[in-house]
């Protein structure tokens, strides 16, 4: 019996076993939230994970699993202004499509930097620990989005979109920093738009080049070729795509592609994808997320993922021991002189603008000139909205003095399309107003009075709408107003991230007069019914 068939029974003799003592299955997405472009490698019985982040900061979360369904945060590869340079980038731009290979005990990240001030383009940073700290950049000499690499032959191989439509390999020196062999056309894409996320697999007597195409949005799929030479010719696989569920429109989830591809010890094989869930028609605001589906190969040395090239809400889990991490509490007191990982600043932050020891036991918010739609770093410090159904809420301590000066919650499409809840002064009174902000064109909707003290300041989501509260001391929590979720999706404001709640402080021109204390941020998954 050959390796192929070996693999074949044993995935069948786990199916079996599993049938009969009640098979566990997990659902998807594995990670929730803005988390696209995933990328995934194996160190012994570790698994780890890293997705795009664009203009927050820190970049390119890592994340570490023992069962490849629960996935814990343990820290960024880009968590220093040298390795994450995102000042002046625009929205969507700053860090694509980074991918993680690991190689005789040093872990590799590749990734481009589109648009930050000493951006010069594709690099890959190293690490001998994941979870950080993470190298300065070794800057590549090349603007080639997506890059990837693959350990094979005893050499490290470069490999790159040329932009054009069609992929390019070389083989790099990473102790001298330098190319030996030049990178060089190998394949065009397969006839879908944009030919993206290339990665490189050597697997039995083929080298695999597999990548995505079709754009982000509801054409995309993951294909694949195979060579006998990582330098072609390749034939394309007669079962591409590899997954995708453009011809699902029933199906819940869609735009799945931009994949990587994992062996587990058992032989098996796994697909990790991106794909979005639209609500209300083809409206999605949480972003791309990461999704994951078995893999088998056919007889004739094709893969094909999930259920015959789709991806579903459910598959059987796979054949490694469960191993759920900690849930993360759903208060941050700030009792910390660090931010939690789940933290991002937008582009590089102002040190002047932020703090956890000027009050210790807050978060302290000094408002600047630079307001939310500006190209720049507001004193803004948010995260990702990871359920659809949730309530994320704090209390501070704001008193402004103009009326150009304000502070509180904010759900944040993009530079130009936001939702906030502020407390500010209206004609000599202190007010919280809600502001909706589309296409930079804003509008107050409305604006209640509040006492002196401080005010508990409350957004909760439902798949469709957001509702915006507000709290003054001793009072009940009063509605301010509430916002169509689909006003920040990307199929309205374009763009490649996705919904944001932060905390923020601006004096939309000029510095604010004080500080704002953030007691506190609450962050929870609610029901269907808040």
């Amino acid at each position: 019996m050959n390796r192929k068939n070996l693999v074949l029974l044993m995935m069948l003799l786990v199916t079996i076993v599993g049938n009969a003592v009640g098979q566990r299955t997990y659902q998807n997405p594995v990670i929730t939230g803005m988390n696209p472009d995933p990328s995934i490698c194996r160190a012994g019985d570790d698994y780890y994970l890293v997705t795009s982040t664009f203009e927050y900061y820190p970049g390119v979360p890592v994340y570490h699993s023992k069962d490849l369904v629960n996935w814990k945060h343990i820290g960024h590869a880009l968590h220093t202004p040298k390795n994450c340079p995102l000042g002046g980038a625009y929205s969507s731009g700053g860090n694509y499509a980074p991918a993680i290979r690991y190689n005789d005990g040093i872990f590799y990240v590749t990734c481009t930097n589109y648009g930050g001030q000493g951006s010069q383009g594709a690099f890959y940073v190293t690490a001998t620990n994941p979870a950080g700290p993470w190298s300065d950049p070794v800057w590549v000499g090349n603007w080639n989005v997506d890059p990837s690499i693959m350990f094979a032959n005893d050499s490290m191989y470069w490999v790159s979109p040329d932009n054009k439509g069609s992929f390019m390999v070389g083989t790099f020196d990473p102790v001298k920093k330098e190319f030996i062999t030049p990178l060089r056309l190998i394949a065009a894409g397969l006839g879908g738009s944009s030919p993206e996320g290339p990665h490189m697999y050597k697997i039995n007597d083929y080298y695999y080049l597999m990548s995505a195409e079709g754009g982000t949005g509801y054409e995309h799929r993951e294909v694949i070729q195979r060579s006998k030479s990582p330098y072609g010719p390749y034939e394309p696989s007669p079962y591409n795509p590899v997954i995708s569920n453009m011809n699902k429109p029933e199906s819940p989830f869609h735009a799945i592609g931009h994949a990587d591809l994992l062996q587990l010890p058992d032989g098996s094989w796994w697909i990790f994808t991106l794909g979005i869930r639209p609500k209300g028609g083809k409206y999605h605001h949480l972003g791309r997320e990461t999704f994951l589906a078995p893999l088998r190969w056919t007889d004739d040395g094709w893969p094909i993922g999930g259920d015959n090239g789709n991806m579903l809400e459910e598959f059987p889990t796979p054949n490694l021991p469960e191993h759920q991490w900690e849930k993360n509490p759903v208060r941050d007191d700030f009792n910390s002189e660090k931010l939690g990982l789940q933290w991002n600043f937008l582009r590089n932050p102002y040190e002047a603008d932020w703090s956890l020891t000027d009050k210790p036991g807050f978060l302290r918010l000094n408002g600047s000139k630079v307001s939310l739609t500006d190209r720049d770093s507001p004193a803004f410090v948010g995260r990702r909205q990871a359920h659809f159904n949730m309530v994320a809420s704090t209390k501070v301590s704001f008193i402004p003095v103009a009326e150009n000066e304000e502070a509180g919650l904010v759900v944040r499409g993009n530079d130009e399309n936001n939702f906030s809840l502020y407390l500010s002064m209206h004609e000599g009174e202190r007010v919280v107003t809600l502001r909706k902000t589309l296409k930079n064109k804003e509008a107050e909707l409305s604006r209640l009075a509040v006492p002196k003290g401080d005010v508990v300041l409350r957004i909760s989501a439902t798949d469709l709408e957001y509702k915006f509260w507000a709290q003054p001391k001793g009072k009940k929590a009063m509605l301010v107003g509430t916002a169509a979720t689909k006003d920040i999706s990307t199929e309205k404001i374009s763009g490649f991230i996705g919904a944001y709640i932060g905390m923020y402080a601006s004096g939309n021109g000029k510095a604010n007069t004080n500080p704002a204390d953030f007691h506190w941020f609450d962050y929870e998954e609610a029901s269907k019914q808040n």
